[in-house]
């Protein structure tokens, strides 16, 4: 088992890692269907292989003085998008050697911190505390729609395979606003959103330099 730098040989595996990691977490809808690029930005891509498969990953996109990510802090930063671990390989201390993996190669860098989001999973927060992160930010993931936008439709038939609707005024409709994910930042919000369900959602900063 090693740590290397990524390449597109392990995308499926990686894609594969990552789902199975959030699978039974919060973030268990946040699937990608490619390996996320970052533009020619600079970046840390590490994953860590076993028997030829991707059993742990870490995606790391860094601030440069004219394009810059992070705002929890002043300076440039580096944000953390992704740490993620195959759930048969998890409490081997994969995640923590991809974090030190990375600092390391943040040290000849401009980069004074890292930020990064999560939201209520015990695990992940407990990791990243255990990293030395600081709670700096909470706010609310919520998935719903809200309730002035939200309308009652009615189908009227299927034409040309086709449905047919109106609105509640009779008029001619053919669309509706079935559900969302909204970033709320305050809970007295949700008076106004008829929503499904809500996960907070906590940025963490660790100061490097």
């Amino acid at each position: 088992m090693k740590i290397q730098k990524y390449t597109s040989k392990y995308e499926e595996s990686w894609l594969r890692c990552r789902v199975l990691a959030y699978l039974h977490t919060s973030l268990y809808e946040d699937v990608e269907t490619s390996k996320p690029t970052f533009e020619g930005r600079p970046s840390i891509e590490l994953i860590v292989v076993e028997d030829g498969m991707v059993v742990g990953l870490l995606d790391m996109v860094l601030d440069t003085e004219k394009l810059k990510t992070s705002f929890l802090a002043k300076g440039l930063g580096a944000f953390l998008k992704v740490i993620a671990v195959h759930p048969d390989y998890q409490s081997r201390g994969i995640g923590r050697k991809l974090f030190e993996t990375a600092l390391k190669e943040l040290e000849n860098t401009p980069i004074e911190f890292i930020e990064l989001y999560t939201r209520d999973d015990e695990q992940a927060n407990n990791f990243y505390k255990k990293l030395g992160f600081d709670l700096l930010l909470e706010t609310y993931d919520v998935f719903g729609v809200e309730k002035s936008l939200s309308k009652d439709i009615f189908i009227t038939g299927i034409e040309d395979k086709k449905l047919k609707a109106k609105t509640e005024n009779g008029e001619p409709c053919d669309f509706v606003l079935v559900g969302g994910v909204y970033e709320v930042y305050d809970l007295k919000a949700l008076e106004k959103i008829e929503y499904d369900r809500y996960y907070p959602s906590r940025g963490y900063y660790k100061k490097i330099k």
